[in-house]
């Protein structure tokens, strides 16, 4: 939710975000509906002075009152009137507001679509094989790993049930990434709910804009989590937290549950997009002064998952065309799939600075000056175990389909170091 006074402020600057989005500027209608909301307060306002005034000479019993009392009941309607007017002027102009994306740092290149991204740090050793790779599909076939023909009759297309050792690793990977994210980065771990309010996805960014990619329940309104973001993020709504005890910094794994409404004939099979998947996440709320080094911590614990597994990657800055609805910054992880012969993104951690806590009401508190103001928030995936399953699998593959089971992981897999068995 944008700030109506910033945007009175500095509406070139609310204007050029929005263009950078390729999005049209709309400063002036927000502030025109502004004013007009201000008019009929004002207007209300002094009605209600011409009422009180009215009421005071009915109470000394003049000879005119029931002139005085039909004012007053004519004043009472137009108040109404007023009411109802500014009620929805205000409504407008937060319905517009609530579609509107984050402003977008000045570090954030502009660009038309993903094209345009600009890679900040390059892969490091990819594999070179000896014969022609297979995709992770066809490895976890061979070996009985995934079972699409149940999850089918069972749920549908986009959903899979991981067998054996492939759901040995999964387990592994989740108690790894919490691990590293609680014990070398200081994250809480929490077990969230993966039911939620229309207002918490509200506070977030998912609602309205990206309602058509979510699931919702016939239970008391209620929402499947796209991401435990949403879960985390609303921990501190409607609160005010003492700075003092910033960073404040949250690790979760939990299932997401996502349409994939734009990804029709997209990677419909194989763990790359599915409607159910497992991820673990970071949250962070930081002192805006320190948002941009808590980015790059976030970045630092990931990129620690990522270079422990031994998996060659490359970090990238989104432009403006390709960035998140909520963030004003993110950085974006992707991993070298050699079945695929291409990158794939894996994490994306971004800096939302205080898009969200707006939303959601959380603010801070120095008690010392007794200042109130927002903080920001950060998020990123740490990191998507459905994806990371398919980078372990096509760069650790062996020419007779084996996989070798990263070395970081075998304490969580009870000593399984290779995949080839097919149960």
């Amino acid at each position: 939710m944008h700030d109506i006074k910033f945007i009175k402020k500095d509406p070139k600057h609310f204007d050029d975000s929005l263009i950078k989005r390729n999005l049209k500027p709309c400063s002036k209608q927000l502030i025109n509906l502004h004013e007009q909301y201000l008019n009929y307060l004002n207007e209300k306002q002094s009605l209600q002075e011409t009422k009180n005034s009215l009421s005071k000479q009915f109470s000394n019993k003049p000879e005119n009152k029931e002139e005085i009392k039909e004012n007053v009941t004519k004043i009472k309607k137009k108040l109404e009137d007023l009411n109802l007017l500014a009620e929805k002027k205000i409504n407008e102009l937060n319905n517009i507001l609530l579609n509107l994306p984050n402003i977008l740092s000045d570090e954030t290149p502009f660009g038309k679509s993903e094209n345009d991204n600009i890679i900040v740090k390059g892969h490091e050793k990819i594999n070179e094989f000896k014969f022609s790779p297979k995709n992770h599909l066809e490895i976890a076939e061979k070996f009985n790993l995934i079972d699409y023909d149940s999850a089918i009759k069972i749920s549908g297309s986009r959903f899979s049930i991981l067998k054996n050792d492939l759901a040995i690793l999964h387990r592994a990977l989740t108690n790894f990434m919490l691990d590293n994210n609680t014990r070398e980065y200081n994250y809480k771990e929490c077990v969230v709910p993966e039911l939620v309010k229309p207002s918490s996805l509200e506070g977030t960014g998912q609602l309205p804009k990206f309602n058509d990619d979510l699931f919702k329940t016939n239970f008391n309104n209620l929402y499947l989590i796209p991401t435990s973001e949403v879960s985390l993020a609303n921990l501190h709504r409607e609160s005010i937290i003492n700075r003092k005890e910033l960073p404040i910094k949250y690790t979760a794994f939990s299932n997401c549950f996502r349409a994939e409404a734009g990804a029709s004939g997209k990677d419909t099979k194989g763990l790359m997009r599915e409607h159910q998947f497992g991820k673990v996440e970071l949250v962070t709320f930081s002192e805006p002064s320190e948002s941009r080094n808590e980015l790059d911590r976030m970045i630092a614990c990931v990129e620690n998952i990522i270079k422990k597994l031994d998996l060659p990657f490359r970090i990238v800055k989104l432009c403006s065309g390709d960035i998140g609805f909520s963030s004003s910054l993110t950085f974006d992880f992707e991993i070298w799939m050699p079945g695929q012969n291409r990158f794939r993104e894996v994490s994306s951690c971004s800096n939302c600075t205080d898009f969200q806590s707006r939303r959601m009401k959380t603010r801070l508190k120095n008690f010392e000056t007794g200042e109130i103001y927002f903080p920001h928030t950060l998020n990123g995936s740490s990191l998507a175990i459905g994806r990371l399953l398919i980078a372990i699998l096509e760069n650790f593959q062996q020419e007779d389909c084996s996989v070798e089971i990263p070395t970081i992981l075998t304490k969580y897999t009870n000593g399984l170091t290779k995949i080839s068995r097919n149960d």
